[in-house]
């Protein structure tokens, strides 16, 4: 069995248990190995997803967002290692510590603000976009720590990137992208989405709710500035991916710059690892209605793209299990947990609010759910070890028990 179809039957095994709804692209040696594409772009007019379906990125947008500012450094128009103040007007400056290197690496120290206990996520990111007020979320804000000390993932870190790509150019971020790297790289498909354009063959988002599968929440994309926010297809992505492999755009030690590792193995928009003794660089990104995978073996010239309208579908065990078989000839297939039953002590332990109205762990007659934002329905049923996993969906969630025999969900600490 060649790889084609190793990757055609695991599919067909993992839809058999899981849903998936997207397009898969595997590129290698300049060939494609793999194009398929599955489940529906639109489901309300039955619009099934092909291989030229736009699909939004989420955070694997932030690899743009860098590129965009290692070009105004190639040009000699910012310094990275300089405090970005310098740039900045009064009403965008952050701790004058802080440089555009510390933003791209996550090593700012900058308050992230898209987690279960903040109320941007799912509420505020329905908003008009307003950037005085958004900046309040995370400029306000005392630092995490010290600038340069340590790693913590930061959407606002990308969102400040955008902002000086803005301010150095003096045009609009979604501009800078489309005129200085889609254009010239003949990514004709691929836009920054900032909730206005119509968007031709883009996939529609969805979530699931209980049993259905339901249309995702609105969230307003100009919030993504930066951090997210790109549309595209497989066959532009793999363009970009010929233009990071081939390195042609930029200078040399630009280039090095980065890609090259800092914390937590990551680089500038992209991690990067040692997978099968092969140099791997990669980023997922998901959001409402939005699921995406890439990664890319530069040294092997081979690209994996993942791409899926459902937020819910388990797009890097696909992905992973894609490069299993291509380096390895074998992945694990899925399964489905057997469930086991609690002892009632341990559930009533379980059970209860974590965070208020945004988390939390419901039992109706022995029949679990994750009860997310407070409207959203998530069936699960426990697995052992302190784990539940989801009904309908490949996903498992962990609570971890304290040192005073609580438990933690999410990270959070049962409040009720």
């Amino acid at each position: 069995m060649d790889v084609s179809d190793s990757i055609q039957e695991y599919m067909k095994e993992y839809m058999n248990l899981w849903p998936f709804s997207g397009t898969i692209r595997v590129v290698n040696k300049g060939e494609t190995i793999f194009d398929q594409s599955y489940g529906m772009a639109c489901i309300e007019f039955e619009v099934p997803n092909r291989s030229q379906t736009r699909f939004s990125l989420a955070s694997v947008s932030k690899q743009f967002t860098a590129f965009a500012v290692m070009q105004l450094y190639d040009k000699a128009l910012i310094d990275i290692d300089r405090p970005v103040n310098h740039y900045l007007p009064d009403e965008l400056k952050v701790d004058h510590r802080i440089t555009a290197h510390h933003l791209m690496s996550h090593t700012s120290g900058l308050t992230t603000f898209h987690g279960l206990d903040n109320s941007f996520f799912g509420d505020k990111d329905k908003s008009n976009y307003n950037r005085r007020d958004f900046l309040g979320y995370f400029r306000d804000h005392p630092l995490h720590f010290e600038p340069g000390s340590r790693f913590e993932y930061c959407n606002a870190g990308y969102h400040m990137l955008a902002f000086l790509v803005e301010t150095v150019t003096g045009g609009s971020f979604k501009d800078y992208l489309e005129e200085n790297i889609f254009a010239p790289l003949g990514m004709n498909d691929t836009v920054y989405d900032d909730g206005m354009e119509i968007l031709q063959n883009k996939a529609y988002g969805y979530s699931m709710n209980n049993e259905s599968v339901v249309r995702s929440e609105y969230h307003n994309p100009a919030y993504s500035i930066g951090a997210g926010g790109v549309v595209s297809t497989c066959a532009d992505l793999y363009k970009w991916f010929l233009n990071l492999k081939n390195r042609k755009e930029l200078g040399e030690n630009t280039y090095l710059r980065f890609f090259k590792e800092n914390a937590n193995d990551h680089c500038y928009g992209l991690f990067h690892d040692i997978k099968y003794g092969k140099s791997r660089f990669y980023h997922d990104g998901a959001y409402l209605g939005i699921g995406a995978y890439m990664q890319h073996f530069f040294d092997d010239d081979l690209c994996i793209i993942v791409l899926c309208n459902y937020d819910f579908a388990n797009y890097s065990r696909i992905g992973n299990a894609i490069s299993d078989l291509i380096f390895t000839g074998k992945a694990h297939l899925p399964i489905k947990p057997a469930e086991v039953v609690l002892d009632e002590e341990l559930a009533m332990k379980y059970e209860g609010v974590y965070i208020k109205d945004r988390a939390q762990l419901k039992r109706i007659d022995n029949q679990w759910k994750f009860v997310h934002l407070g409207r959203v329905h998530k069936p699960i049923y426990p697995i052992g070890n302190h784990q539940f996993h989801s009904t309908w969906l490949d996903h498992s969630y962990t609570l971890r028990e304290r040192e005073d025999g609580e438990f933690e969900f999410l990270g959070f600490r049962k409040q009720v």
